[in-house]
């Protein structure tokens, strides 16, 4: 998945550790690196790593701590999976799916690289599911259909042999030039105004 130029978050690491109170996955730090945040074939946003724990007031909602409380929210009101003993501050959320699915990590180990991934699959049975291992080894696994059945609500990403990735200013920069960033055809809802 190739990343284009300029994707580089720049992210102060240190003022995020801080934040929340813990450090990041090595691979999240690397994709964020490498990639920065944005979407995945439009299936699959990899959110901003902020250095605040409150969900910013802004229309582009869906960063770190936007998500984190979408999740901690779920957490709390459904509980977490069976087979964990955790309140809804042990997770944090990473990516969030065009299904509605939350995707985060159980932090109970002091060492980041060793969080599982989980997964709030909105229109799953069970709702809740952990992956043991890293957002970048679980993303590989979905590209490759490397679980046992595809872990999101919606299968576009299941198997697929080159997602396509697109930071989220460039995403912003296409969609207000009327592009659909995703397919770069022309967006036949550029310019309507919506009640």
């Amino acid at each position: 998945m190739p990343p284009h130029d300029g994707a580089d978050e720049q992210v102060d690491w240190d003022a995020t550790r801080r934040a929340w109170g813990v450090g990041f996955p090595s691979d999240y730090i690397a994709f964020m690196s490498t990639y920065g945040a944005g979407g995945i074939d439009d299936a699959l946003s990899v959110v901003t790593p902020e250095a605040s724990t409150q969900p910013a007031d802004s229309p582009y909602l869906g960063g770190m701590a936007a998500e984190t409380a979408n999740m901690r929210h779920m957490w709390e009101s459904e509980g977490g999976p069976d087979e964990v003993d955790a309140g809804p501050d042990s997770v944090v959320a990473w990516g969030v799916s065009c299904g509605a699915d939350i995707l985060g990590w159980l932090t109970l180990d002091h060492d980041p690289n060793k969080w599982p991934v989980v997964v709030w699959e909105r229109h799953g049975w069970p709702h809740r599911k952990i992956y043991d291992c890293g957002m970048a080894e679980f993303l590989r696994r979905l590209f490759t259909k490397g679980f046992e059945e595809c872990p999101l609500s919606y299968a576009s990403l299941w198997g697929e042999p080159s997602p396509h990735f697109v930071h989220w200013r460039e995403e912003r920069r296409r969609w207000e030039s009327g592009v659909d960033p995703y397919t770069g055809e022309p967006d036949p809802y550029f310019g309507m105004k919506f009640d």
